[in-house]
């Protein structure tokens, strides 16, 4: 991917930022490089989210931790977004799912801006993916919408928390609102 490419994603990111997104950010992986910890993927397989070895984006479907770091390292950089949204009470769970559903729609937005010229890419959500109400990997079935499913930040082993908080990026969740990230890594 050359300079055309990054200026093209250079060029998106006006089109990032919307209601949801009030936050997004070109970084250099060599300045501020990612926390890829085998300890996320144990926090996977602890099955705290209840995704684990039920879901098509999240481990082990998405390979092996050596694996997807060889994938997240060969890439130099990394479009970073936040999505936000506003919760009456913070255990209103209809209402936070609800929220998990928009942002991996933003995120798809977000991946269906990415120019065809940007060549490989890799888009990842914060959160397994709900896009469907069983995952087809529970049945042992393929994947019934893989031009839909995005994986995960965390089933990369990405630490995201950590990286957040050493580059200064905005992260948690203030009283009344939900913050999710998306990331396209690239270059």
């Amino acid at each position: 991917m050359g300079r055309c490419a990054e200026m093209s994603m250079n060029d998106i990111l006006d089109k990032v930022l919307n209601d949801e997104t009030r936050f997004a950010e070109i970084l250099d992986l060599a300045k501020a490089p990612l926390a890829i910890e085998i300890s996320v993927i144990k926090y996977c397989e602890n099955n705290a989210c209840g995704k684990y070895n039920k879901n098509w984006t999240c481990p082990p479907a998405v390979g092996s931790f050596e694996e997807c770091k060889k994938k997240i390292e060969k890439y130099s950089k990394m479009l970073i977004f936040r999505s936000e949204y506003k919760l009456n009470e913070w255990y209103d769970i209809e209402r936070i799912e609800e929220t998990i559903r928009m942002h991996q729609a933003n995120v798809r937005r977000v991946r269906d801006l990415i120019p065809e010229d940007v060549g490989d890419h890799l888009v990842l959500s914060g959160g397994g993916c709900v896009y469907c109400k069983e995952c087809a990997y529970a049945t042992g079935e393929k994947c019934r919408h893989p031009d839909i499913a995005i994986p995960p930040i965390e089933a990369y082993g990405i630490d995201w928390f950590r990286f957040a908080k050493k580059h200064k990026i905005k992260y948690g969740s203030p009283e009344g609102e939900m913050y999710y990230f998306g990331m396209v890594l690239f270059g």
